[in-house]
């Protein structure tokens, strides 16, 4: 994400894919300095980087101390200072990365900034809904069990919380698969799994190398998601691998349980199993993996969820 910094007291604004300055109430960084015109200025994400575009201002956009022409566009990057209106009302840009994901509470405060385009809210630690990039690189909500396509300003409540979420206006990354850092969809998984099932270690294998994920309590959520994969894959083959022959069925009525029905299995109440599923998630994100979230895949409206990897490998240790 991008921050710029008032150098008067220290206010922050995390910039969007188009962040328009000013003293509107449309501008996404509101001002109220008599200097600032209504709509001043415009910061801007090209995709490869950041830039300032003066809008005409009566009172002039200055960028390290050179006023820009009206309508100018220039280039921005991490210690860029920037003046509107007026030398005293300076902000800095203390970080250039590409815009994120952001739910900005309704009734003010700091925003909830995305990592690795995927977002919980309330919290990490209380996991009530989720929004990330979908295997098709769109933004979804998953709430209550429900997941659902979302655009910039969508509405989400969570409790007693309000927010809207800004969607930054960016292309998913494509996935070159001459480059070591491994997309989801490229990759094998391998669980060792020990007799009594109280230790499960995860293993993501890729062309490149593997991933050692060690082992963790929400690896069970996927061991259990990887088995009835698997079992379909025995009983049902691949449609695609047996044309014509009866029995078969497309790759993608595999793995499929109801969410009920697993959180009975491993014993967990649907709460707890949207945590585990979110710490999956994470862990896969954190760790470099692209396309990290479809790790556990929803179907609605039957709330039925499966794996999202189908390359499935499992060892008793």
């Amino acid at each position: 994400m991008a921050v710029l910094v008032k150098q008067s007291d220290g206010t922050r604004a995390t910039l969007l894919s188009r962040h328009m300055v000013g003293r509107s109430r449309l501008a996404d960084l509101r001002m109220s300095e008599p200097t600032v015109s209504g709509e001043h200025a415009v910061i801007s994400w090209t995709g490869r980087e950041w830039r300032l575009h003066d809008l005409g201002s009566r009172n002039g956009t200055s960028l390290d101390g050179r006023r820009l022409t009206a309508g100018e566009r220039v280039l921005l990057a991490r210690g860029s200072l920037i003046t509107f209106g007026q030398d005293d009302n300076a902000w800095v840009m203390t970080d250039d990365d590409e815009p994120a994901l952001l739910a900005l509470p309704a009734d003010g405060g700091e925003p909830l900034v995305a990592r690795n385009e995927l977002l919980a809210l309330p919290s990490d630690d209380d996991p009530v809904a989720e929004v990330y990039r979908n295997a098709l690189g769109e933004w979804v909500l998953e709430h209550a069990g429900e997941t659902t396509r979302i655009a910039d300003h969508h509405v989400v409540r969570v409790g007693e919380r309000e927010l809207v979420l800004r969607v930054p206006d960016v292309i998913a990354t494509t996935w070159d698969s001459s480059v070591p850092s491994p997309h989801l969809s490229g990759l094998t998984l391998r669980f060792s799994v020990s007799l009594d099932e109280e230790y499960v270690a995860l293993t993501a294998r890729s062309a490149h190398r593997d991933l050692d994920l060690g082992a963790r309590a929400h690896h069970a959520v996927l061991l259990a998601l990887a088995r009835s994969r698997l079992e379909d894959q025995k009983t049902t083959p691949p449609a695609s691998s047996s044309p014509g022959r009866l029995g078969t069925s497309p790759e993608s009525a595999h793995g499929w349980v109801y969410l009920d029905d697993l959180a009975r299995e491993l014993g967990l109440d649907e709460q707890h199993l949207n945590v585990a599923i979110f710490r999956s998630r994470r862990q896969l994100s954190e760790a470099g993996i692209m396309g990290a979230a479809s790790i556990v895949e929803r179907r609605r409206p039957t709330r039925e969820l499966r794996l999202g990897v189908s390359r499935i490998e499992i060892i008793t240790v």
